[in-house]
């Protein structure tokens, strides 16, 4: 249960959010409009002792209050105290619908959420993307930590460092540089992963159809909840122990 008060701002302890940055555009846009039309969405508190609150949803709406002055805020108090997973989940969620986090942040927010034994597609879902964007996003945690905080900074693609991950760390780097001098475009980037690998493409995209059940359980052994990559494994796999005879057959 909870209860709507206006509560004073200096009383609302809020704990640092998931964004390591903060454009200062996103910001104006959201002080500019609580000084037109004030706080339409309640944030949410819990007490924690005498007269002080424990923020756990709308950070950004007290950031943007305390810029304006405002000494009040409309905020649902919380009755019972949630649990801390539960706390950190409804943090994360709220923060993964704002347009200014990064592929990064987005990337180390679902693997918290994953951590806390969230399945990929219940992530996707809660967040309004598909599994595999949130699947891809997942991956980029592997990148080495240059091409991370490129990224990071906007100043590589999201596509393009996905493209980047088939490579080895220090040839990541190399190619990340290459991307941001020459502005690759995202063929030539495949293009340029495919020479430094020494290999041509040979491959061609078949659809299939899984009924939703099937491909939750897909994507709990998948590697990194890639479902397209463990399909594209199990296929290889199945053509490399299959005898020539037998593929014959097939052409």
């Amino acid at each position: 249960m909870s209860r709507l008060e206006y509560l004073d701002i200096e009383t609302i302890d809020a704990e640092e959010g998931i964004r390591r940055i903060i454009d200062k555009e996103p910001m104006d846009e959201l002080v500019a409009s609580i000084k037109q039309h004030g706080i339409l969405q309640p944030i949410v508190v819990e007490a924690v002792e005498s007269g002080r609150y424990k923020l756990q949803i709308g950070s950004r709406r007290v950031a943007a209050a305390r810029i304006i002055g405002l000494e009040k805020v409309p905020a649902l108090v919380l009755d019972e105290q949630l649990e801390a997973e539960k706390s950190i989940a409804i943090m994360l969620v709220e923060n993964l619908h704002r347009e200014d986090l990064d592929p990064i942040d987005e990337a180390e927010a679902f693997a918290t959420l994953k951590d806390m034994d969230t399945r990929v597609s219940t992530i996707a879902r809660l967040v309004g993307k598909e599994r595999t964007y949130v699947s891809h996003s997942l991956r980029l945690l592997r990148l080495h930590p240059k091409v991370r905080e490129a990224l990071r900074q906007g100043t590589i693609p999201r596509e393009h460092a996905l493209a980047l991950l088939r490579l080895e760390p220090e040839q990541q780097i190399t190619l990340a540089e290459e991307v941001k001098e020459k502005g690759l475009t995202m063929k030539e980037t495949r293009d340029r992963v495919r020479g430094i690998l020494g290999k041509e493409l040979k491959w061609q995209l078949v659809p299939i159809r899984l009924e939703p059940d099937v491909y939750d359980k897909l994507v709990q052994i998948a590697p990194d909840g890639d479902v397209s990559e463990l399909l594209k494994q199990i296929v290889e796999k199945l053509i490399s122990e299959t005898s020539p005879s037998t593929i014959k057959l097939f052409a």
